[in-house]
């Protein structure tokens, strides 16, 4: 039996308040958080209990101004980066649709009754998103996190933070934080904190160690977030190392 269900859950009102900061306008806006939900359940052959599902739970902002439309479109563009949707819902619904069409072809094109191995149909993608507590009233950072199985050995995990100005509404570049005079300071200190956290004593001592440089360079991520007077950078699998070195994390003082 298949389930199939997009939800859209009003939670309690939140203020969300800007005090500013460094020398920022004041301002505050009140807004209502809400959460959509889209559930796929579905068997990968008729008669066999095994099931693939595709589950996207995401907090937006039900307001009628610029952090809630910079917020969505964010989103958006995360789920469907090749298409230009307007709203959260009909994005993940979008998103539900094109991943069971190609789901359904690839099982039905390699699906066997009689096989042992048919449980590496049971995929599974799911997105989450929501706010963040980074201990700041003038930035909200938000969160968003994939984890899918596709068949194969193993499946993949990936986060993608999003920071937005609560004063304009406006979504962060690394450039609008790290003036461009200080981005090799800030690289260097990169360097010498990986190699602090993972007790390296140089670049090539920590790619040895972690792997990380092995695929790429250090750089001014945009995937960042704040926590306090610190920045955290975040690269994903894949992008300057291998899948077993996992998420590379990287905290230092906000410049």
């Amino acid at each position: 039996m298949k389930a199939k269900e997009l939800i859209l859950l009003a939670l309690a009102p939140v203020l969300v308040c800007c005090t500013g900061r460094q020398g920022s306008a004041e301002s505050e806006t009140e807004s209502s958080w809400a959460t959509t939900s889209l559930n796929i359940k579905t068997p990968i052959a008729p008669d066999d209990t095994l099931c693939y599902q595709i589950k996207i739970e995401l907090d937006t902002l039900s307001a009628d101004n610029s952090l809630a439309r910079n917020l969505s479109s964010a989103i958006c563009e995360n789920l469907l980066p090749e298409r230009n949707e307007t709203s959260v819902g009909s994005a993940m619904t979008a998103l539900g649709d094109s991943l069971e069409t190609e789901w359904k072809e690839i099982i039905a094109d390699m699906y066997d009754p009689e096989s042992d191995f048919n449980d590496m149909f049971q995929y599974h993608f799911a997105v989450s998103g929501k706010p963040l507590d980074n201990g700041r009233d003038d930035i909200l950072s938000y969160k968003m996190t994939t984890d899918c199985y596709l068949g194969g050995a193993h499946g993949s995990y990936m986060v993608n933070y999003y920071n937005f100005d609560m004063n304009t509404g406006k979504l962060l570049d690394i450039k609008d934080i790290v003036p461009a005079d200080k981005e090799m300071l800030v690289l260097m200190a990169m360097e010498e904190q990986l190699c602090k956290d993972f007790d390296a004593t140089d670049l090539p001592d920590l790619q040895s160690k972690t792997g990380i440089t092995a695929l790429g360079d250090l750089y001014l991520t945009n995937n960042f977030c704040f926590k306090g007077d610190s920045i955290q950078f975040l690269f994903n699998q894949y992008e300057i190392a291998p899948y077993a070195a996992g998420l590379i994390k990287v905290t230092l003082l906000c410049p």
